[in-house]
């Protein structure tokens, strides 16, 4: 594949992972912390609360800058929305290097990648730990 055609595929995907990121933005404003209209259904059916209860109200209350309250609806809110802020943020200034710089592309695209896994792993940790220990549970 030709270098200007990787750049354009590249920069297809970071659009698309910046509109994705940013309608979730704008569901957390456009719905207050107590009045999302999609509830949490394996809770409601099943009685258990995941790690991830109340995540929508907890990004309701950060996007209104009320951090404090916020870790009353999800202890781990902060935290999974500073992946989504950093992941926009990345998305821009990746596209933009490799707009200027089109020859560090397979670079930047794997600065990108290991920096993106990491961000992951260190803001998900909870919901994975939670996860493994419901396999672990089955076995």
């Amino acid at each position: 594949m030709r270098l200007k055609d990787t750049a354009i595929s590249y920069h297809i995907v970071n659009l698309v992972f910046s509109f994705i990121i940013t309608m979730i933005f704008v569901y957390s404003l456009i719905f207050r912390a107590d009045n999302h209209p999609i509830p949490a259904i394996l809770t409601e059916i099943t009685g258990i609360i995941p790690p991830s209860k109340g995540l929508s109200s907890s990004f309701s209350e950060i996007i209104r800058g009320n951090f404090y309250q916020s870790l009353s609806y999800n202890v781990h809110g902060i935290r999974v929305f500073a992946f989504f802020a950093l992941q926009l943020l990345f998305r821009i200034m990746f596209s933009l290097l490799v707009r200027v710089r089109i020859e560090m592309i397979s670079t930047v695209v794997l600065i990108d990648a290991g920096t993106s896994i990491l961000l992951f792993l260190w803001s998900f940790a909870p919901f994975i730990a939670y996860i493994l220990e419901l396999f672990n549970g089955l076995f």
